[in-house]
């Protein structure tokens, strides 16, 4: 399979190979204004196996999307695909699988972006004078007190340095910290 895509325009070649024969292919086209399933790549995913729910479907992507060959922009990105799916015994179990990869990344974002600061979010305060207010050590407690700031900034817009100290109190007297 090759797709080549620049600026929108682009074409598509497929092929099968089975045990070392070409069973179907090659098949090549530039023009993708007929259905999605006879465009080159997704004809071979359906001849190798690869089901989707159908174009009237809710949840219908096309077999290209669901294999997951559209999250990559180069040939590597596919191979890695394909070496995360070698051992899948059937399409059904890749995907689950992927699926779990993905909400398993997605977590972990979450997770991380909890930890960092917003970028480009302005505070009224800095860490050492959240440490001189609340009278805390340095440390994760105060990057959570800088990311409840910038949080309230997002939420509420720029605040005075005073209704953050405020803010910062009642934030601690929440968390247990006074």
């Amino acid at each position: 399979m090759r797709a080549e895509f620049w600026g929108g325009e682009g074409d598509q070649t497929a092929a099968v190979w089975r045990a070392g024969v070409r069973e179907w292919g090659p098949a090549h086209t530039s023009e993708f204004s007929g259905p999605r399933e006879d465009w080159p790549i997704n004809a071979a995913l359906a001849r190798l196996g690869v089901a989707s729910a159908g174009p009237d479907a809710p949840d219908y992507r096309d077999l290209f999307v669901e294999v997951g060959l559209g999250e990559g922009r180069d040939e590597q990105d596919w191979r890695r695909a394909a070496l995360r799916a070698c051992d899948a015994a059937d399409y059904d179990e890749w995907h689950a699988r992927e699926q779990a990869r993905r909400e398993s990344e997605e977590r972990a974002a979450a997770e991380r972006a909890v930890h960092e600061r917003l970028p480009g979010v302005p505070v009224p305060l800095n860490g050492k004078e959240i440490i001189t207010l609340l009278g805390l050590p340095q440390g994760r407690t105060i990057g959570a007190a800088i990311r409840h700031l910038q949080q309230l900034h997002i939420d509420r817009g720029p605040q005075s340095r005073a209704e953050a100290e405020a803010a910062l109190r009642a934030w601690a007297t929440e968390q247990g910290l006074t």
